[in-house]
């Protein structure tokens, strides 16, 4: 991630006949590098916004006490649990409230990153304001008893943290106590209604897919400690420190960070056809390596190739035909 695009990590050297000769230079594609992750963020964003529905949504965002923070650090298996609940709070309290089974739409993004990037889980989610009846008709709803929600949500989370848990006395007598304190059930909180389907796009993109931390928030950077704004306080860290911090939010392999639910499941929702764009492909003509120009489209000769794995010149064929997209920045 530190050397992103930095030249000795590799490079090629295109030349393209509408733009003359210019430098690719190789990307780390690391999940927490804000080069990287922006580019495939904004081609994201977009594909999800097209494939919703043009109804109302809201941002509610569910929240987890601090003590339950502390015992679920870094157990991946339980978050995995608690996205399924949110989703379950939501049905059965829009149910309720509608008078009738229905099936809303939730994307859901869970974070385990506060502002100053300690481990704070929590969940926002992008929710329909109302849902499909079991006849296939829409029936809206504005209104949601965010009390019922509340409690719902304290009763499933528990249940699950309850499960995935230890049972040494400290973790069992924590969860007693959190269970005693929060009488009103866990905090929701509802960021923004009545949302239009133009909206959703900013919106995705700052609260649904976003990393632990932006450039703007690093205010400065000494080669040994790193400063960033969280909410008009600065706090220092040493890199180690720093990296550690960004690291510890990185999911494991295979681990589904943002998840779609009811009518926008995976399973049951009809993907809209959109076009995608195709990872760039080196190909073959006539002996000579090409790729798509970054810059007119047209086919690009491959005129000088280097990556520190490879010494040959010029790359090696075992290279050619496979796709380099996530090599590019």
């Amino acid at each position: 991630m530190i050397l992103c695009n930095d030249p000795s990590q590799g490079f090629m050297v295109v030349h393209c006949p509408n733009c003359g000769d210019y430098t690719i230079h190789l990307s780390c594609n690391s999940r927490i590098c804000l080069r990287c992750g922006n580019k495939y963020l904004k081609k994201w964003v977009k594909e999800t916004s097209e494939r919703m529905h043009d109804v109302d949504y809201s941002h509610i965002v569910f929240t987890l006490p601090r003590d339950i923070w502390n015992l679920i650090d870094e157990n991946w298996e339980c978050i995995s649990e608690l996205y399924g609940a949110t989703f379950r709070v939501l049905k059965e309290t829009m149910s309720l409230s509608s008078k009738q089974k229905i099936t809303p739409g939730m994307i859901n993004a869970g974070h385990t990153f506060g502002n100053d990037i300690k481990w704070n889980v929590h969940f926002h989610t992008i929710c329909t304001e109302g849902g499909l009846t079991k006849n296939g008709f829409w029936k809206s709803n504005y209104f949601l008893p965010y009390r019922i929600m509340r409690i719902k949500w304290k009763q499933y989370s528990m249940k699950i943290v309850s499960k995935n848990i230890g049972s040494s006395f400290e973790e069992q007598i924590t969860l007693e106590s959190v269970y005693h304190q929060y009488k009103d059930g866990f905090d929701i909180r509802r960021i923004k209604g009545k949302m239009k389907k133009k909206e959703l796009a900013g919106y995705i993109a700052r609260y649904i897919r976003h990393p632990a931390i932006s450039n703007r928030r690093i205010i400065d950077y000494n080669t040994e400690e790193v400063t960033i704004d969280c909410k008009g306080r600065n706090e220092t860290f040493t890199v180690d420190s720093f990296i550690g911090r960004l690291v510890k939010h990185i999911p494991p392999r295979g681990f589904q960070v943002v998840r779609h639910y009811g009518i926008y499941s995976r399973r049951k929702h009809a993907k809209k056809k959109i076009p995608k764009d195709k990872q760039e492909i080196i190909q073959t003509y006539f002996g000579k390596k090409f790729i798509k120009c970054k810059k007119c489209g047209e086919n690009a000769e491959i005129i000088f190739f280097y990556k520190p794995d490879y010494r040959e010149k010029p790359p090696p064929e075992k290279l050619f035909g496979e796709e380099i997209g996530d090599w590019i920045s």
